[in-house]
């Protein structure tokens, strides 16, 4: 169990892209319809999963494999791949993502049960605004499950793994990282940077095997707080 790796837990990180966030396939549909793709939501988030497990798979942040990935999940065929990747880029750069459902509720359960909540993200600048706007979390809690800050890598000018991004989520918190557990997608970027900054890692695969062993995993948030609340 989780709370076996850190007794005295009091709080949980969570990355927002493949946590709390996902594209959307609807837009996914629309930019690859030439492609044959109109995945739903269990679909898109698999594939999402698939270019994090290449990308762990590589240790190396390479996006376009990892959009190759992405588009062979999806059912591109092969000899497309590569003409498919300019469509992955603007459906994940240029168009707004979606909550993965249920997680507001998780976020609430997790809220109730005492635990102070923060996020932690690579992303380009919205990410906030998109929680909010999706009513997944906010920093004024009126809507939505409180977070103590909402960490945004183009924000703040540093990036996962860089551990030094943590800083600003346990400074907000007021918490040594060893009472507190990040829960992302990724190995590369969130085991690694956690670790590094000395915060325990739970990594949400949607499902998708894990390239590297030695630290807790689980399908999805939800099992996360499972795991926490039983």
């Amino acid at each position: 169990m989780i709370r076996d790796l850190v007794p005295e837990l009091k709080a949980v990180l969570l990355d927002a892209g493949g946590v709390l966030l996902m594209p959307d396939p609807r837009a996914a549909e629309t930019h690859l319809a030439q492609f044959g793709v109109a995945p739903d939501v269990g679909a898109m988030l698999a594939a999402y999963h698939a270019g994090m497990v290449e990308i762990d798979r590589l240790g190396v942040a390479d996006f376009g494999a990892a959009d190759r990935a992405v588009a062979r999940a999806l059912g591109v065929a092969e000899a497309q791949l590569d003409a498919a990747l300019e469509a992955i880029w603007r459906v994940y750069q240029d168009e707004p993502w979606i909550a993965i459902p249920g997680v507001a509720r998780q976020l609430e359960r997790l809220r109730d049960a005492g635990y102070a909540l923060a996020v932690v993200s690579n992303a380009s600048g919205t990410v906030e605004q998109q929680l909010a706007s999706h009513r997944v979390c906010s920093v004024d809690g009126k809507e939505a499950a409180e977070v103590a800050v909402v960490v945004d890598s183009h924000r703040v000018g540093v990036e996962k793994p860089d551990p030094a991004i943590f800083s600003f989520a346990l400074d907000a918190l007021g918490l040594p990282p060893s009472s507190c557990i990040h829960v992302g997608d990724s190995v590369h970027f969130d085991v690694n940077g956690a670790r590094a900054a000395g915060i325990e890692p739970v990594h949400v695969t949607s499902g998708s095997p894990c390239a590297v062993s030695g630290h807790h995993c689980a399908r999805s948030l939800e099992a996360v707080v499972e795991d926490l609340l039983s």
